[in-house]
């Protein structure tokens, strides 16, 4: 919008890469001799310094001296809330009254205001403002694109400090892409309508930073102006009744401010800046390679997913088990959640909540962890040099006031925080941490061990499937095809009618009765790493719908999710069913010369069923030796590829926990939840 010859007037939001984009469109478009912003005056002098260190991250930190800050330190704390959240590395309390009802939380800011301790706003002033140099908000990139233009930029904002008012609920910023800059920003301005206008402050507000863009238009031809939109209107409307110019407008700014500038804490970020900080460091990426398309938000939230996927697990089967399937039923379920809350961008809850109803508690704290991680660090900066940031309080240094080095909390205002922030809860339970785990392990009874109830009919079920397979297969082997003369017999065989086409002859199958019974299933995942798999064991069925198990997984003990809850991965298993008390099989074949896990199953596993036809499940069909193995003892191994089934079918069954006896399954579900 231009409302005089000699300015150009943009209205932005804080924090929104969307509008900080077309501020960057417009300087590439246009040649201005200046750029103004809509930031107090006091900034001025630290302002370029700040912006010139981007992409990292610092706050500009204003003290009114007239206030004093003493009776504001809050104690000997960090600002970052250590609840296991946004804000920080957090804990989680590791005594075993998990199990009695006291589940982890992880609480996350969302834009809807309530004090950290569940107070009102103070009447009064709190002694310190800042200012983030957020790389996603408009105003700054003003003042990176004159720094980079070489042009001068100019403060025209207010030199007294006051907190911003909240703006009310506004539409989605990412309908811009639909519906464009202009109309999206005319819809803005029409909810704030004259709500600016009653509040006397505002006003006068509105007509100083006119009356500093006049002076501005004496002084250059052509001037980019970046203004706030809660106050566009006013401004653009007094610009046309021509207000006088301040004078004092490269003047020095007035009230009695100390500014200094601090970097803020990198896990803190997301209290600071509009974007999440996995968003803004894509957005730093995306200015750094001259070829990259543009970012857009909703595919930087998919990347996200991905990006998760496969950094933040430790070994290769962790990734495997989110498949891709699983990662897109994610993105599904998060935009449902999304729309219901009437936005276009997700939020962080419901990123992590996504995360969490599809990839369980594992995946929702790295998704968590990855949303708020940002790459560009102040390495060489010390301890002093740090600002923690929170919901309405930030913690520094002493030293930053009064020579100390103890850290204090201090009431804290962010002039760019258009909305407020409120805690929300979301049920999350941590990684136990080494000392919990260390605790399991010595309270963990070995004479009491028994399966989870949810997995026993998983693996039943697909038990039963495997069987029916075998059978068709079977039955398919001894199936003979002949002309049909008389009788359709047991169908046409379509397949054979179509490859003798030509002759006009039509062919028909007949299964003759086939002894295609199957009482053992033998499953092998992985047959080429035994030492991965120390645990070899049977377990008996508790009931007669229950298979005989025997399996070769990995050891119980290295993976301790709670208290008598312990996660495994099968090798290999063999389900015998109808059940019956075997020994143990890895024990009698080692006796009888067999060597590698998948072999000892096999033969103990040929040893004790009774039905001759035995469903194979592998990768690969059985060796020679296999095969000559199972006619010695009379049988038949029916092979089924594992290809044949799902990854995600896989990557299911072969996780399961090991619980430290039947009691444990009161509480059990609470640890395991929606795991893979």
């Amino acid at each position: 919008m231009k409302p005089c010859s000699e300015i150009e007037m943009i209205p932005v939001a804080h924090g929104k890469e969307l509008f900080a984009r077309e501020v960057r469109r417009l300087c590439s478009e246009a040649k201005f001799d200046c750029i103004a912003v809509d930031i107090p005056l006091i900034f001025r002098d630290r302002l370029a310094e700040a912006v010139d260190e981007l992409p990292l991250v610092s706050a500009l930190i204003a003290r009114d001296e007239g206030a004093g800050v003493s009776g504001f330190a809050y104690g000997d704390h960090d600002a970052g809330y250590d609840g296991y959240g946004i804000g920080g590395d957090g804990y989680f309390d590791g005594d075993d009254s998990d199990a009695d009802g006291d589940d982890g939380h992880a609480g996350i800011g969302v834009d809807i205001y309530a004090g950290g301790d569940g107070s009102e706003r103070p009447d009064s002033p709190p002694p310190l403002y800042y200012l983030p140099i957020d790389p996603c908000d408009a105003m700054i990139e003003g003042v990176r694109q004159a720094r980079q233009r070489r042009v001068p930029f100019y403060c025209v904002g207010l030199s007294a400090l006051r907190s911003p008012d909240p703006m009310p609920a506004m539409p989605d910023e990412y309908s811009i892409k639909e519906i464009g800059f202009d109309a999206y920003t005319i819809l803005c301005r029409g909810i704030l309508g004259a709500k600016g206008a009653e509040n006397f402050e505002s006003t006068w507000e509105s007509w100083r930073v006119a009356c500093r863009l006049e002076r501005l238009r004496a002084m250059h031809k052509n001037v980019l102006a970046i203004v706030h939109i809660s106050r566009f209107d006013a401004i653009a409307e007094d610009l046309g009744l021509k207000p006088p110019p301040c004078e004092d407008m490269l003047g020095e700014p007035s009230g009695a401010y100390t500014v200094f500038k601090r970097y803020i804490n990198p896990d803190h970020l997301y209290f600071a800046v509009g974007e999440l900080p996995f968003v803004t460091a894509k957005s730093q990426l995306e200015r750094q390679n001259p070829f990259a398309l543009p970012m857009d938000p909703t595919d930087a939230v998919k990347d996200l997913f991905i990006d998760t996927r496969e950094k933040y697990f430790d070994s290769k089967e962790q990734s495997v088990h989110l498949s891709p399937v699983r990662i897109q039923t994610a993105l599904t379920y998060l935009r449902n959640l999304t729309v219901m809350s009437n936005r276009l961008i997700p939020s962080l809850f419901d990123i992590v909540e996504a995360a969490k109803g599809v990839g369980g508690n594992a995946y929702a704290l790295r998704v968590l962890k990855n949303a708020k991680y940002y790459p560009f660090l102040p390495i060489d900066s010390g301890a002093s040099d740090v600002v923690n940031i929170g919901v309405d309080k930030i913690s520094m240094a002493e030293d930053s006031f009064s020579g100390g080095t103890n850290r204090d909390v201090y009431e804290a205002v962010n002039l760019f925080r258009d909305v407020e922030l409120v805690w929300r809860k979301l049920d999350i339970k941590p990684d136990p941490s080494a000392l919990q785990k260390k605790k399991y392990r010595y309270s963990w009874d070995p004479y009491g061990m028994c399966s989870h109830i949810p997995e026993d009919a998983r693996i039943e079920g697909f038990n039963a499937h495997v069987r029916g397979k075998a059978a068709r297969v079977l039955t398919e082997h001894l199936a003979r095809t002949e002309k049909f003369t008389s009788s359709v017999k047991d169908g046409i065989d379509i397949r054979e009618t179509l490859r003798n086409w030509h002759t006009g002859s039509i062919y028909v199958r007949e299964l003759p009765p086939a002894n295609n019974k199957v009482d053992t299933v033998i499953i092998i995942f992985d047959e080429e790493r035994d030492g991965l798999y120390p645990d070899r064991t049977t377990w008996y069925a508790e009931h007669r719908e229950e298979s005989t198990l025997s399996f070769y997984a990995t050891s119980p003990f290295d993976d301790l999710i709670g208290p008598g809850v312990a996660r495994s991965t099968y090798g290999g298993l063999a389900l015998l069913y109808p059940p019956r008390s075997v020994p143990n099989i890895f024990e009698v074949a080692e006796a009888a010369g067999i060597e590698g896990c998948a072999a000892q199953l096999t033969v103990g596993s040929l040893m004790f069923g009774i039905e001759k036809n035995v469903a194979y499940v592998a990768a690969k069909a059985p060796s020679l030796r296999l095969r000559t193995l199972s006619k010695r003892f009379k049988k038949h191994l029916v092979w089924i590829p594992l290809s044949t089934f799902s990854t995600e079918t896989i990557s299911r069954l072969r996780r399961f926990h090991v619980l430290n006896g039947r009691h444990v399954r009161s509480w059990a579900s609470r640890f395991i939840g929606d795991e893979l």
